[in-house]
């Protein structure tokens, strides 16, 4: 009787322990429907979150109660950043710039000189402020905000995101290959040619790297598939990376070697999902980390935030859904373990009329896959796939579509597979 009851506490702490695995949704109440915004942790329970209309969310507890408060400010806002604990600045549409100093509990509207939409804001330090927007529009504070300086003549791109690495060495991203460095904290910014006409965003440095992302803007909808790496700030080396749908608009390393990318979007028939990759090795091989098809709110359309407080706990913002980790976004937890076959179609793109579908794992069973096209028609259907499977595709034309894994009805991943002729 006794090793029957030890049994079953271990099987009770096991499941308790590896339901915590991953990333976990938390319950964050907003009560609008939200599509951009920000989260910006200041420590491990601390957190907070700008969002659409003005809202404002804070956890002091690692996301189990939020409480939302309002700005004053009924606008969508695309980025955050905190001074210290207490003081904290939001940019967003129209020119907006936002200031509290007291936790977000109270917003004071601040007069940027600009009606240019604002996408990214970084403080260097309590008195050096900057931000970026639409029509190459830099913005810079020395003042905590009272007062702000417009520098519009670098470019006419839409500038996208500013980061830097110190208080000398920072780096702004736009549109069409846009790159800017500076190495005297803003005094003088230089163009940077990095070979690409691709739009880019966001930017993330670590002690040794700095990595871009990079690909399409569309507004305020990201799609990208390569991101750039440096480690001497000055000779960038472009990489590829997987879209497996539309909306791959976030990348963040926690470290040198150690990153996350995320997807966020809805399929052409209205499915939508949330995948979040991972990398252990300088973004050389991606691996899921989280990939989902059963969102408990509305998803972020191309649009998501994701970010580290230290290398294993993280949270992300994509539309009303916030998912949080705290092993560095090991695992998806039981069930999505369970359901993650491994699946890849290849070759892709395809110049013939064979589709290879690959179930990594043999035991799983009872799969069945569908193919979209860009309009949301089921063109061809196979169930009761076996762990390798060749798939005739001779009827497709040419053209992007969606391949659909599914178990017992549900969806477990989606690719994306361009067919050539």
């Amino acid at each position: 009787m006794r090793t029957y009851l030890l049994i079953i506490l271990f099987v009770v702490l096991s499941s308790q322990l590896y339901s915590q695995q991953g990333w976990q949704y938390q319950n964050s109440n907003l009560t609008i429907q939200n599509q951009y915004g920000a989260i910006f942790p200041i420590n491990k329970d601390t957190v907070y979150v700008i969002a659409d209309n003005g809202k404002f969310l804070k956890t002091y507890d690692g996301g189990t109660v939020w409480v939302e408060q309002n700005t004053g400010l009924s606008e969508s806002f695309f980025d955050l950043s905190f001074s210290g604990n207490d003081t904290a600045y939001a940019v967003g549409l129209n020119g907006a710039i936002i200031k509290s100093i007291n936790e977000g509990t109270n917003w004071t509207s601040l007069t940027s000189g600009t009606s240019q939409d604002l996408f990214s804001i970084y403080i260097n330090s309590q008195n050096n402020i900057w931000a970026v927007g639409d029509s190459g529009v830099i913005l810079n504070s020395n003042d905590f905000g009272n007062t702000w300086l417009i520098n519009d003549t670098l470019t006419d791109k839409k500038l996208n995101s500013i980061y830097f690495k110190n208080a000398n060495i920072g780096f702004i991203a736009g549109n069409d290959g846009t790159l800017f460095s500076t190495s005297n904290g803003g005094i003088n910014w230089d163009t940077v040619n990095i070979g690409t006409s691709k739009d880019l965003f966001s930017i993330t440095i670590t002690d040794n790297y700095a990595y871009l992302l990079a690909g399409w803007i569309n507004d305020y909808y990201y799609d990208s598939d390569e991101f750039f790496q440096t480690n001497d700030y000055i000779n960038w080396t472009g990489n590829y990376l997987e879209a497996s749908i539309p909306g791959l608009s976030k990348l963040y390393f926690p470290s040198d070697s150690s990153g996350f990318c995320i997807f966020s979007n809805c399929t052409t028939n209205g499915d939508c999902g949330i995948i979040i990759n991972k990398t252990t090795d300088f973004g050389q091989n991606w691996v899921s980390s989280f990939n989902n098809w059963s969102l408990p709110s509305s998803v972020g359309i191309a649009y998501s935030d994701i970010v580290f407080i230290t290398d294993s706990i993280g949270y992300v913002l994509s539309g009303n859904n916030i998912l949080k980790t705290t092993d560095g976004g090991v695992f998806v937890g039981i069930k999505e373990l369970n359901n993650n076959p491994d699946f890849t179609i290849y070759p892709n793109p395809s110049y013939s009329n064979e589709l290879n579908i690959k179930l990594i794992n043999a035991e799983f069973s009872n799969f069945s896959i569908k193919i979209f096209d860009i309009n949301g028609k089921l063109t061809l259907k196979r169930t009761n796939l076996n762990s390798v499977e060749k798939i005739n595709i001779s009827n497709l034309n040419e053209g992007v579509y969606f391949v659909k894994l599914l178990k017992e009805g549900e969806i477990i991943d989606v690719k994306k597979l361009v067919k050539m002729k």
